[in-house]
C-alpha cells in the first residue's frame, strides 16, 4: 500500500476515533482553521503578539487579526497588555479553551493507544520516531 493511501486511512481512522470519543467536545464546532489558531497560541507557551501569530500561521496580519477577533468573541482567547510596549497587545487562551484543548489531548492519547495495541513495543517506538522525523 502506498504512503498516500496509508495517510488517507490514518485520516479516516482519526475521524472514527473523534466521532466515538469527541461527542461532548464543545469546541468541535470550530473550523479546522479556528482550531489551528488555538493550537498555535497554545504551543507558543506564552502570550503571543499578533505579528508573531501571523508569522506562525503563515498568513497576513489582517487575516490573523480577523481570526483573533472571532476567537475572542467566542471567549476562547483574550487580549493582555504587553508590559514591554504599551502599544502592543498579546493573546492567550482563556481557561475555557485550555480545558477543552486538554480534553482533546485525551482523545489523541486514546488514538495512540488504539494504534500501538496493534504494534510491538519496538514498532511503536519506530513509528513515533518516523512521525517525529517526518513532521518536524
Amino acid at each position: 500500500m502506498s504512503l498516500a493511501m496509508n495517510l488517507e486511512q490514518l485520516e479516516r481512522f482519526s475521524a472514527k476515533v473523534w466521532r466515538k470519543h469527541g461527542k461532548e467536545d464543545p469546541i468541535s464546532h470550530l473550523s479546522f482553521n479556528e482550531y489551528d489558531y488555538l493550537k498555535a497560541i497554545q504551543s507558543a507557551g506564552e502570550p503571543i503578539r499578533l505579528t508573531d501569530l501571523a508569522k506562525k500561521m503563515e498568513v497576513t496580519k489582517p487575516s490573523a487579526s480577523s481570526m483573533v477577533k472571532r476567537l475572542e468573541g467566542r471567549g476562547l482567547i483574550r487580549r493582555i497588555l504587553c508590559h514591554e510596549d504599551a502599544r502592543s497587545v498579546r493573546f492567550e487562551l482563556t481557561e475555557e479553551a485550555e480545558k477543552h484543548l486538554s480534553n482533546e489531548s485525551k482523545v489523541y492519547a486514546l488514538m495512540a493507544l488504539e494504534m500501538t495495541e496493534r504494534l510491538t513495543d519496538e514498532e511503536a517506538v519506530f513509528l513515533d520516531t518516523l512521525l517525529h522525523k517526518s513532521l518536524s
